[in-house]
């Protein structure tokens, strides 16, 4: 009686492009769902405000940067009433 051997080259490499395949396969399926993902939640588009502030006689031209409700800078500067421009 003959003994079949506990392994085969042919087993060894069908395990090995079973595995390959399946780590493929998994990589298409990531980068579809990402790819869906990133279609159907777009991101918040950011604004830029200008506007001049007016406290008694001094005027500030004040700048704002904002992400969907979030500011994410805000800047003010005075006008200067001689030039009209920003000191």
């Amino acid at each position: 009686m003959q003994r079949k051997p506990s392994w085969t080259v042919e087993s060894t490499i069908g395990l090995a492009f079973t595995i390959v395949g399946a780590i493929i396969v998994a990589m298409v399926l990531a980068v579809i769902g990402l790819t869906a993902y990133a279609v159907m939640n777009p991101t918040p588009e950011q604004t830029i405000i200008q506007q001049v502030e007016t406290t008694g006689d001094v005027k500030r031209l004040c700048l704002e940067a904002k992400t969907g409700e979030h500011i994410d800078a805000m800047s003010c500067e005075l006008i200067d009433p001689a030039s009209g421009g920003v000191k």
